[in-house]
């Protein structure tokens, strides 16, 4: 059965390589929607909490104007902290666990799932005509789109160099690209060019 998202190239349209900054795009776009997604699910799970400061005057030396806070009331059981910036997990511990650990398995499932799904790459890319292929072009597996995700903090480590290698190496890929055996690409269209006349 035909992929119905992955069809053909037409004659004014190819596939090709996708590049460093088409990728930034399409990151960003995902990291937005992760974003939204880790905010909601912050609000349900770590409500934000609020502090009630008391303040009683102290006197020093005769003279007024010294305070010093003598109470504070907390509202709630924690205090929620979501400067969730990017695709990747950013934890910071909020007091259950809850959203902590859901900050690490969205963003695994967002990426495996889309990836290894029949649209074979997440909405970010998909709004930018990407696909996520193995090196001949095929669907890739759960296994290999997980291995792709974790590859990334990899290519993190290393300074970032691991995504700037898009730039340099044959097929566009990023060092988690080449540890699990994966490729971008994208439909980019192609004009025709005009034909030469015919002389008799």
């Amino acid at each position: 059965m035909t992929n119905p998202f992955f069809r053909p190239a037409s004659p004014t349209e190819i596939w090709t390589y996708a590049g460093f900054w088409m990728r930034v795009v399409a990151h960003v776009i995902d990291g937005l929607i992760l974003w939204a997604g880790l905010g909601l699910m912050g609000l349900l799970l770590v409500p934000p909490s609020v502090s009630v400061s008391i303040f009683d005057p102290q006197v020093t030396g005769g003279s007024g104007g010294d305070y010093r806070i003598s109470y504070i009331k907390p509202v709630g059981y924690t205090q929620a902290d979501y400067t969730i910036v990017s695709s990747m997990p950013h934890l910071h511990w909020n007091g259950n666990g809850l959203f902590e650990l859901a900050s690490i398995l969205l963003p695994a499932l967002y990426f495996i799932v889309f990836e290894s799904s029949r649209f074979q790459a997440t909405p970010g890319k998909l709004a930018c005509q990407m696909r996520v292929t193995d090196l001949y072009g095929n669907r890739i597996t759960p296994l290999r789109a997980a291995g792709r995700y974790f590859g990334k903090y990899l290519s993190a480590l290393l300074l970032g160099v691991g995504f700037l290698m898009v730039m340099w190496t044959q097929r566009k890929q990023a060092l988690h690209d080449i540890l699990a055996g994966t490729c971008v690409i994208r439909r980019e269209a192609r004009a025709l060019a005009p034909q030469p006349p015919q002389w008799g």
